[in-house]
């Protein structure tokens, strides 16, 4: 090993876990040769639109009568809006550019209100074996949730494309804004224009905001199982793999000797194997290797268990320990991810809703305007 690669391992160390798996549960269950075959019957099928992932997710999850499905539905949601938040901050930055001086108040809250959206950059995942969600009687409740999600998120796409519409019209019509956000140059009409685009995008920050909070709402009605003594708690447990996780790979990805190609790694040659590798990886505090050996096995193996390139590896890491580490037994959730934020996160948002909403009423005092401006008083429901 090289002087480099030496200090690499170093650096990798300080993020390791000093005794991972050692608490709560004490032993690990044995190697079983069936185990990649129980994650590939389990696991959603890969797919690089997350919002048809989340469709053909929806689909399976109503035939659902095993909580097979329904334990990844928190996982598929995740990825959907993770996706959803990059798409609605490059909308909101870009409406706002088209806006002139008497509305550049506006547009600098929706763009804080956007960057607040993003400063909760993960929805909270809750780990659950699907026995538990059918003894606590929890499969029918998630699946009324989950349509309840759904027509959150047709609103907001309906919402999405009329802003896009208007935005093209806006864009059509007159210059785009400078380099500052101002616009230099417009016709006439420009301001009833921008006007109209500030509702339509209001309506869609406040469709986004009820979808966040409809999914506050799903997880504390799961989240309730953890009030059952009989219940093992392993929130802690993968919350801090997940963190040590995160630091490693930020080591990997500043250091160009962790670069793709840089370390010779050995090829599996099968999936179980690879599995097998990656559990003792982790056992053994390996972190930095447990997520190289992720990315040579979506080389080997693309969107099979391993998930595909755009598929978050730490998420996929966290998702093999917690079914092996139950398999074979039931009573077991975690919550990675604090519920506390969120609900901190949507009073926040619910208040910069309010206050974009008295902006445009009173410069809609100055024009005559007919669209129906939803009352940011009533909200979904969050934890």
């Amino acid at each position: 090993m090289t002087e480099g690669e030496e200090k690499g391992n170093r650096a990798l160390d300080q993020f390791t876990l000093a005794s991972f798996g050692e608490g709560d549960r004490g032993v690990s269950p044995p190697p079983s040769p069936f185990f990649s075959a129980i994650l590939a019957a389990f696991q959603p099928a890969a797919c690089d639109d997350a919002e048809e992932a989340w469709r053909s997710h929806i689909n399976q999850l109503m035939c659902d009568s095993d909580g097979s499905c329904a334990v990844y539905t928190f996982h598929v949601f995740s990825s959907l809006f993770k996706n959803i938040q990059k798409r609605f901050c490059f909308l909101t930055c870009d409406a706002a550019s088209y806006l002139g001086d008497n509305l550049r108040g506006i547009g600098s809250k929706f763009v804080s209100s956007s960057q607040m959206l993003t400063s909760c950059s993960e929805c909270p995942t809750l780990f659950v074996d699907a026995e538990t969600l059918l003894s606590c009687g929890l499969l029918d409740k998630l699946k009324f949730s989950v349509l309840e999600l759904q027509e959150y998120l047709d609103t907001y796409n309906n919402r999405k494309e009329a802003t896009l519409s208007w935005l093209a019209n806006c864009k059509a019509t007159f210059a785009g804004g400078s380099r500052d956000g101002i616009i230099t140059c417009q016709p006439g009409d420009s301001e009833e224009k921008q006007l109209e685009l500030c509702q339509r995008l209001y309506k869609l920050h406040f469709q986004l905001l009820l979808l966040f909070q409809s999914y506050c709402k799903l997880i504390g009605q799961v989240h309730e199982v953890s009030s059952m003594p009989e219940l093992l708690n392993m929130s802690r447990e993968l919350s801090d793999l997940k963190k040590h996780l995160k630091e490693a790979s930020a080591v990997i990805a500043a250091d160009p000797l962790y670069s793709d190609g840089a370390w010779s790694e050995p090829t599996f040659t099968s999936t179980e194997a690879a599995i097998q590798s990656m559990l003792e990886c982790l056992k053994n505090n390996e972190l930095g290797k447990a997520l190289r050996q992720i990315r040579e096995c979506r080389s080997l193996w693309p969107n099979d268990i391993f998930g595909s390139s755009s598929d978050d590896e730490v998420q996929t890491l966290l998702n093999i320990y917690f079914r092996h580490q139950t398999l074979g037994q039931t009573g077991t959730y975690a919550l990675v991810g604090s519920n506390q934020s969120l609900t901190e996160i949507c009073t926040k948002l619910m208040e910069l809703n309010m206050e974009i909403r008295d902006m445009i009423r009173r410069a809609q005092s100055y024009r005559v305007l007919t669209t129906f401006l939803p009352d940011s008083s009533v909200s979904g429901t969050s934890l």
